[in-house]
């Protein structure tokens, strides 16, 4: 495959949060935002047929991780919850910046201990006329509901994976322009020495979410430059560019049953009428197959 798929015209508002389950060979994914009418709900993919279940959240939902008891985790604007997908109830594990009423949590994974690492930014980013807020953070999150924050006066707290013994936490601000890298005690569950290793040049949109693959390069989605990037960490050299149908390309995740296939997400939103019927699948979910393979997920 030499230029990515379309496995699901989902007509998204804001697709994002791909996460692919071995243990049902389904993709999870999220369409974080409402706009008319449309939107607030949590995906899950079946590739093999081409099917997409949802469930209506009424709530902006900033990523969904499955857990090991087979519920999903989901970050919404006011906390962290599970989600019973046969109750389809949610029952609260811990309150998030709920007096930034302006707030909502944003993109998140775990890791190999368990933590949820996730981070929120201002809604601000999101309605037309109003002048952006930096009010976002940086957290980790343990089973019982105790929270960590590390970051003050993050713009977008958005794409975050980790290279493959765990020593480093890259993570990406997107406000910043910048994917940015961290020494990571995977013990003590601590990041340190923030340190700037990609930029990405405002022509190109903005980086969003991100994932690694099995050679330890990044591939970064670029939120209004309609291109997933592939980069050496070390060098900040970008090595490959896959040009996108849509402008608004959010997040990835390798998937399948090996990880050899990148599913990439999209979104609709911010696009005037114009680009709307020049972009007819924004909001749609791609397959693309990279030659490389990442690495499955961990689960809450």
């Amino acid at each position: 495959m030499k230029k990515p798929e379309l496995i699901l015209d989902a007509g998204a508002v804001l697709a994002e949060g791909p996460w692919w389950d071995p243990d049902i060979q389904r993709l999870w994914w999220i369409d974080g935002l409402s706009e008319f009418g449309r939107g607030n709900d949590l995906h899950c993919f079946d590739p093999a047929s081409r099917q997409d279940k949802f469930w209506h959240i009424a709530k902006h939902i900033g990523c969904a991780i499955p857990t090991k008891d087979k519920r999903v985790l989901l970050a919404l604007q006011d906390g962290v919850y599970y989600f019973d997908l046969k109750t389809e109830a949610l029952s609260e594990l811990s309150t998030v910046e709920r007096e930034i009423s302006n707030n909502r949590l944003n993109d998140g994974k775990v890791d190999s201990r368990g933590r949820l690492w996730f981070g929120s930014m201002s809604m601000t980013a999101n309605q037309p006329g109003r002048k952006f807020e930096v009010t976002g953070s940086f957290y980790s999150l343990l089973k019982d509901g105790t929270i960590t924050k590390f970051l003050d006066d993050v713009g977008i707290s958005n794409g975050l994976c980790w290279n493959h013994n765990e020593t480093c936490l890259y993570y990406v601000d997107s406000t910043s322009q910048c994917v940015f890298a961290f020494d990571f005690d995977v013990e003590a569950g601590l990041i340190s020495n923030r340190r700037e290793i990609i930029r990405i040049a405002k022509a190109e949109g903005v980086p969003d979410g991100m994932c690694i693959d099995t050679e330890g390069k990044l591939w970064v989605a670029h939120f209004g430059g309609g291109i997933i990037s592939r980069f050496d960490p070390d060098t900040g050299e970008r090595l490959e560019a896959v040009s996108l149908p849509c402008s608004q390309v959010t997040s990835c995740c390798f998937g399948g049953p090996d990880y050899s296939d990148l599913y990439i997400t999209t979104a609709s939103i911010g696009l005037t009428p114009s680009q709307r019927m020049e972009q007819p699948f924004a909001g749609s979910i791609f397959l693309y197959r990279p030659g490389v393979k990442g690495m499955p997920l961990n689960k809450f």
